[in-house]
């Protein structure tokens, strides 16, 4: 009947031209589990057949047999949507140490009603050994996120397992020191992490076939889960400022000015922060000493770390300085900072401006100076006393008077023994200027010399304590 029906649907496909070659082709099976010829199949297996096609269910469940020596198993029969994956569930477990057959005849038919390309055979064996260990659970859950640091590692097994098994059978990746203690029955292993487990690290547990059990055979099936230490995984970003009225907010794009040399810094995070390694993770460059205080600060609902960056030197007056931060720095989750900041300032606030000379020259009736010009020479008439008078020198900020040194000494001619006198201190108390008066004696016509203000870190300080760069010089003749 088969092969006329056959014949008969190759016959309206000749005629009618609208089926193609592969209606006619035959299914084939194309993978089964257990595997040909698997050894140490567990009692509790199921028998897994994948078809080429979708098949007939109905016909090709009446084709399959799965058998021992004892005769056919039976079982339940289900198939997947697609009508081409059968599984066949023993109605109990089927017995250890034996020899078992897998069958699918050619009378299998796909949904078009061809057969089976031809008879399915495939054997397996089951183990011998009742007592071999397989994980049955284990804590915490697979791809688990949230857990605390506090966290230990559970796994439990089929049946006792060896102690001596464990210390290489079970790993944590990254490594963690711990211990391990097992239930009263020998099934449950416990790790229990020395010093806890890491915020934002996600941990994976390998458990290998060193396990064994107590009659030393190995595990069956080496397992392997991971799970995560905490749920925040938010990056904390950084406001940097200087602590001025008001603030002077530090910008990473452009370079900050109005910064005072002898300000504190303030680092505000925007979360709470690990500060055992800030003060290591902030650089500061040209260097200067300094230490960070630290504080947790609630505003606005919002708790979160405060860093203060104090100098135990002042800065330099209007030198360009770099901030850095780097992302080392993590919060309470373990989650670094965002990126490694830089900041660039420069320190030329109000307070922070180097002195300079204005002016430098003959101080007039009206108590204005006539100013020499800055680096050249001018010719100066000299009375023949030796003694030229009223020189007067205009600075831009009050002076520390303790801090003024003129000098004068020759630079071209003979005679004399030049030397700076009159120096008209202030009486105000305390004592400050911005302009000094003074006189040069025994300068000799024709001779030319240099009138030099120190400068420098020894030099001319204001009295907000700012020196003077370098040494201020004017040459003059006579």
């Amino acid at each position: 009947m088969k092969r006329f029906m056959l014949l008969l649907v190759i016959s309206l496909a000749v005629i009618t031209g609208c089926y193609g070659d592969d209606m006619f082709e035959r299914p084939s099976v194309i993978s089964v589990s257990p595997e040909r010829d698997s050894t140490t199949v567990l009692p509790d297996t199921r028998i897994v057949i994948v078809f080429s096609r979708q098949m007939d269910t109905v016909k090709t469940n009446n084709e399959f047999s799965l058998s021992n020596g004892s005769g056919n198993i039976d079982g339940y029969y289900s198939w997947d949507s697609e009508g081409r994956t059968l599984t066949f569930t023993p109605k109990s477990n089927i017995s250890m140490a034996e020899k078992y057959t897998i069958r699918v005849t050619e009378g299998a038919e796909d949904s078009r009603g061809n057969d089976l390309d031809g008879e399915f055979l495939s054997t397996f064996y089951t183990g011998g050994d009742l007592g071999q260990p397989r994980v049955i659970s284990y804590t915490p859950a697979q791809d688990s996120i949230g857990n605390p640091e506090t966290s230990t590692v559970s796994v439990t097994f089929s049946e006792p397992v060896l102690m001596s098994s464990i210390y290489n059978g079970i790993t944590l990746s990254p490594a963690v020191e711990g211990t391990f203690s097992a239930s009263p029955d020998g099934t449950v292993i416990t790790f229990n992490p020395g010093y806890g487990l890491s915020y934002g690290v996600t941990y994976t547990v390998n458990i290998t076939n060193s396990v064994k059990d107590e009659a030393g055979n190995p595990l069956l099936v080496s397992t392997a889960f991971r799970f995560t230490v905490g749920d925040d995984f938010t990056k904390p970003l950084l406001t940097a400022y200087q602590n001025l009225t008001p603030e002077l907010l530090l910008d990473e794009s452009v370079i900050v000015h109005g910064a005072d040399k002898d300000g504190t810094i303030t680092l505000d995070f925007s979360e709470e922060i690990t500060t055992g390694n800030l003060e290591s993770s902030v650089s500061i460059s040209p260097s200067v000493p300094f230490y960070i205080s630290t504080s947790t600060v609630t505003a606005e609902g919002i708790t979160f770390t405060r860093g203060v960056i104090n100098f135990t030197d002042n800065l330099a007056s209007e030198e360009i300085y770099t901030l850095r931060i780097n992302s080392t720095v993590t919060d309470l989750q373990n989650n670094p900072l965002d990126h490694d900041y830089r900041f660039v300032f420069k320190t030329d606030g109000t307070g922070s401006v180097r002195p300079v000379v204005l002016a430098i020259g003959d101080i007039q009736g009206d108590n204005s100076i006539s100013g020499w010009i800055i680096g050249d020479i001018p010719v100066l008439s000299l009375d023949p006393t030796g003694l030229y008078d009223n020189i007067g020198i205009e600075f831009s900020s009050v002076i520390q008077p303790a801090t003024l040194v003129i000098k004068v000494d020759t630079v071209a001619g003979q005679g004399g023994i030049p030397s700076v006198v009159n120096i008209d201190w202030p009486s105000t108390v305390p004592p400050q200027f911005t302009r000094v008066k003074f006189g040069l004696y025994k300068v000799v016509e024709g001779n030319t010399y240099r009138v030099t203000v120190k400068g420098g870190k020894s030099g001319l300080r204001d009295t907000n304590g700012n020196y003077m760069k370098e040494d201020f010089i004017q040459l003059i003749r006579f």
